[in-house]
């Protein structure tokens, strides 16, 4: 089998400690642990940070038992930390040496990350044969005049496509943004996410969802390349191939001809319908603010996201309600498509004639669409989703249901925290105390130790139980006893 073929001879290789027979995990703890380890190595892999996607993988080799996703993601992992090694001038010959005898362990022939993919695209399991056309290396001339930060990122980006490594080339015209990139600079971008759609759906494991993404990623490719008649052609014929591997899980056909003139950044489409300058300004705020919603409640945040977010400002409450389907007293609202874990679409919807559209409903939108990401596999409570992104606003939106919760206490409207924790959707009734109750108490324990533990007592929560949770991240015993200090701190009941 190849899981004790590669067990073994990874002996002397990896240095994983064994377990005594006394702290031997049950399987569920040990499929979470391998569940949780493939979780971080992508947020590792996304952040373009292997040496630690590597090490969270290897810890768990002893219990992935030959896993074919595991071992994938492994390999993955081992290329991407080799081709860094092999940039860094100083890097440790042994340790080269060392990561190619792993991925050699892991069976198939061992490529150097950097060596140039063929023209050719392989055939797809269903259409025709595709035909990347030859886009012309690009030269030192076409460097448009950007800021530092930005040349370098382009720069960057034509090495890396003149050498064939589509991937790293497709993350840094990204990160340049199109709006900042040439006409020849733009091509070579849409033929780096083509080839690289292509590849992933030729593969043999390719499923809906990686269909899906494929789907949006040529989309968006295309985009770019409206003149482009070769990469036109082949973009086409790709489209056909994904969407017959999609099935059902269908990404979102872009809004930009519904919705007039759009500003692109690396991980947004702002669809602003002719108000630049309004479009410019929310565009600046999602991308600073993505930053910063991530930063708070889990770390850095990694690679731009693929598929971008769509961000749709209607002009007034009534064209927000009619295009949207909700109440016209709704300032915006966001909606992510999810297919086994990953985002297939992104999209928020604003009114322009909210004045605080940058200061509350961009960044509490885009707080519900970050969490998204950090909880693909099973969303947060309703009352914590609805707390965190509460916080996300200015602070005088947050005061206003600070001042607004010894009301809601005096008329009744708050729930006990059991019945509050144990609420599947949003509460028919009582709504306004739910906000108050629910931005109050995430805030409480926020205040105790800080946003990123909140974050784990949510997943802890959803593995082990919310007082079991209580007691690991807070010491609490109970949900009462939470309660009763929530209480006296936040809503000024005194002790008993």
């Amino acid at each position: 089998m190849l899981r004790s073929a590669f067990a073994c001879a990874l002996t002397g290789v990896l240095l994983v400690a064994p377990l005594s027979p006394a702290a031997d995990p049950t399987p569920v703890e040990k499929q979470l642990a391998i569940q949780s380890a493939m979780e971080s190595a992508r947020k590792y892999l996304d952040a373009r940070m292997p040496a630690e996607a590597v090490a969270a993988l290897e810890k768990e080799v002893s219990n992935a038992d030959g896993g074919k996703a595991f071992l994938t993601l492994l390999r993955e992992a081992y290329l991407a930390e080799l081709y860094r090694l092999e940039k860094t001038p100083a890097a440790e010959a042994e340790r080269i040496a060392q990561t190619r005898r792993k991925l050699s362990l892991l069976g198939g022939e061992l490529k150097p990350v950097s060596a140039p993919v063929p023209a050719t695209l392989p055939e797809p399991d269903l259409g025709p044969s595709l035909v990347a056309p030859v886009v012309e290396p690009l030269s030192g001339a076409l460097q448009p005049p950007l800021a530092k930060t930005e040349r370098d990122f382009a720069a960057d980006a034509v090495a890396a496509f003149k050498k064939g490594n589509y991937a790293d080339a497709n993350q840094l015209f990204a990160s340049t943004g199109a709006a900042k990139l040439s006409a020849e600079q733009k091509t070579a971008w849409a033929y780096c996410r083509i080839k690289l759609a292509a590849d992933r759906v030729n593969a043999p494991t390719c499923d809906a969802t990686t269909a899906a993404t494929a789907l949006q990623d040529v989309t968006d490719a295309l985009q770019l390349v409206p003149q482009n008649a070769e990469l036109q052609k082949v973009g086409q014929q790709l489209l056909k191939a994904a969407q017959a591997k999609a099935g059902n899980a269908k990404a979102v056909v872009p809004v930009a001809a519904a919705n007039g003139d759009v500003v692109e950044t690396a991980s947004f489409r702002v669809h602003h319908g002719g108000d630049r300058a309004l479009g410019d300004a929310v565009a600046s705020a999602a991308e600073a603010n993505r930053k910063q919603v991530f930063e708070r409640w889990s770390g850095p945040a990694g690679g731009a996201w693929q598929p971008k977010c769509d961000i749709v400002i209607h002009a007034t409450a009534d064209a927000y309600a009619k295009a949207t389907g909700k109440p016209a007293g709704f300032t915006g609202h966001a909606s992510v498509s999810l297919t086994n874990g990953r985002a297939t679409a992104r999209r928020i919807d604003l009114r322009a004639d909210d004045t605080s559209l940058v200061t509350n409903a961009l960044p509490r939108e885009l707080t519900h669409v970050v969490l998204a990401d950090l909880f693909a596999d099973k969303p947060p409570p309703k009352w914590a989703l609805e707390g965190m992104a509460i916080l996300a606003g200015s602070p005088e939106e947050i005061s206003r249901y600070t001042r607004t919760l010894p009301r809601c206490a005096r008329d009744g409207e708050l729930r006990t925290l059991a019945a509050l924790f144990d609420l599947k959707d949003f509460p028919a009734d009582k709504i306004t105390g739910f906000y108050c109750q629910s931005a109050s108490v995430t805030e409480y324990l926020i205040k105790l130790n800080g946003e990123r533990n909140f974050k784990i007592f949510l997943s802890d929560a959803q593995r082990y139980g919310t007082a079991q949770a209580l007691k690991r991240q807070y010491g609490i015993e109970s949900t009462q006893a939470l309660e009763a200090a929530w209480k006296r701190a936040s809503v000024g009941e005194p002790r008993p």
